[in-house]
């Protein structure tokens, strides 16, 4: 799954009015020769769709500036790529293959132990190098935060045991001494 051939699209891609399909025609009863076939058929050839199941190694690279080009999407894998064997002889690594979407930043898609895993943490705009809005690509995802120590509880249900410590002979009640014999 390291290998970018290995992975597909397997949903329908989005088109330009920003759909995953085309809208209805809708006959606004000026045209007397309406057909709907013939207008559906129109508007699929202005913004056809692509194939459900096509490799993502064919999608077209990502212009990163006039003369500079980069695949549509990026594949990694991330963790200990050691191999082992389980207790059901199956072989196994704790390995995560990651395919990032240049074309649509903040788009992965996640590969580990057999099972697919996507998630998108984007603001749905494409990656484009002549847009003239520049959107902020996603923050990194962060690790957690370390966790504090073990502390006492604040508002305990039970009253904490006070230990008191013996007087040595010769204290008084406030710790100073004998001070009478002056």
């Amino acid at each position: 799954m390291a290998d970018l051939g290995m992975w597909v699209h397997a949903n329908p891609n989005i088109l330009k009015n920003c759909r995953t399909g085309h809208m209805e025609p809708e006959d606004d009863g000026s045209n007397p020769d309406f057909d709907p076939e013939e207008a559906k058929k129109v508007l699929e050839d202005a913004d056809p769709y692509e194939a459900r199941l096509k490799p993502i190694a064919k999608d077209v690279s990502v212009k990163i500036s006039e003369k500079k080009q980069m695949p549509a999407w990026s594949v990694r894998t991330m963790g200990d790529t050691t191999e082992f064997m389980t207790v059901s002889k199956k072989l196994t690594s704790n390995s995560v293959i990651v395919v990032r979407s240049l074309l649509w930043p903040g788009a992965y898609s996640f590969f580990f132990n057999g099972q697919v895993f996507q998630i998108y943490l984007g603001n749905g705009h494409k990656f484009e190098h002549e847009a003239q809005v520049f959107p902020l690509n996603p923050p990194k995802v962060m690790a957690d935060p370390s966790e504090y120590g073990d502390q006492p509880e604040p508002t305990p249900l039970e009253e904490p045991v006070v230990v008191e410590e013996k007087k040595e002979e010769g204290e008084d009640e406030e710790g100073e001494g004998d001070e009478d014999d002056e």
